[in-house]
């Protein structure tokens, strides 16, 4: 055992001390699992996060999942200010406020609170209210970050005949369907009704995920455990450019180079239009030269470093 494992330890046996407390504290447990996640004390015992939640605690990836967005949804509405007169008291109540924009949480929940019959505030209740409120209150759906369905954005033909002569096929697409595939030909992929985030992800990977929150996020984070923990040995992934989330830099942090696109990626599919902000591919694996290569042409590649 390193002197960094042994320094870790503690740290894990008081995130896990947390959890053991129960659902009652939703919000120290959602922070103790996004520390375990993030900080990757899971490693201790476990070879990717998934696995030790379901073994240690007997929760999937979407129940751990579920805790981490609202205790982040609390935080923030706890941030917003004393206005906020009540707080959610249960991870189903917050967790429905996730897919809403942060700044608009506030304003969701107060609706929430105002309308709930005879004063009780279900998850249900609280759902239909974001619906409502999107539908009219709001110029543009705030659920998407491309379109009303984010799975309908198919990668066009030039970047997936560069992908595949980087990686030398491919594998798996898990966030895909019959039409979208008929042009990445990936061995097995996974569509919208098959919930590619809880099936098996191995060996080379291209992944268009859908751009709704907190969907990206969670696709882009099982490609960097299952990478991290050697079940994918490439990974090629096409996200918008959003250099200020966390999946983001988790996908800079794990990846050896990175395209940003110069212009805007045309999609084809339902929905064929261009994207309404810039686009970047992130490279996983050991062919770093051959992407750097290929997609050139698509933009500026930066080269990582610092490779976790």
């Amino acid at each position: 055992m390193t002197t960094q494992e042994v320094d870790t330890l503690p740290r894990l046996s008081e995130c896990e001390t947390i959890i053991e407390r129960g659902l009652s504290t939703f919000v120290e447990v959602g922070n103790a699992l996004l520390e375990i996640r993030d900080s990757r004390l899971y490693r201790e015992s476990h070879a990717t996060f998934e696995d030790y939640c379901k073994e240690r605690w007997g929760m999937d990836r979407r129940r751990a999942n579920k805790f981490i967005q609202a205790a982040d949804v609390v935080i923030g509405l706890m941030q917003a200010g004393p206005h906020v007169a009540q707080l959610p008291s249960n991870e189903r109540q917050a967790v429905e406020l996730a897919a809403i924009e942060p700044p608009l949480r506030a304003s969701v929940w107060e609706r929430a609170l105002e309308t709930a019959p005879e004063g009780k505030v279900t998850a249900a209740h609280v759902r239909e209210v974001a619906r409502e409120f999107v539908r009219t209150e709001t110029p543009a759906p705030v659920y998407r970050h491309v379109s009303d369905d984010s799975y309908e954005w198919y990668t066009p033909t030039e970047y997936i005949e560069a992908a595949r002569r980087v990686m030398g096929g491919i594998d798996l697409d898990p966030a895909s369907c019959a039409s979208a595939n008929e042009v990445v030909c990936a061995s097995a992929f996974y569509s919208l009704e098959d919930d590619g985030l809880t099936r098996e992800w191995r060996g080379r990977v291209y992944l268009n995920p859908p751009y709704s929150y907190p969907a990206v996020e969670q696709f882009c984070q099982r490609l960097v455990e299952e990478y991290n923990a050697g079940k994918v040995k490439q990974a090629i992934v096409l996200v918008n450019n959003s250099t200020d989330s966390a999946w983001f830099h988790d996908l800079a942090r794990a990846c050896g180079a990175f395209c940003l696109t110069r212009g805007r990626v045309r999609y084809w599919g339902p929905n064929s239009a261009q994207a309404r902000q810039g686009q970047a591919f992130f490279y996983l694996g050991p062919a770093r030269a051959a992407f750097m290569r290929e997609f050139s042409a698509f933009g500026i590649v930066v080269e990582v470093a610092n490779v976790n």
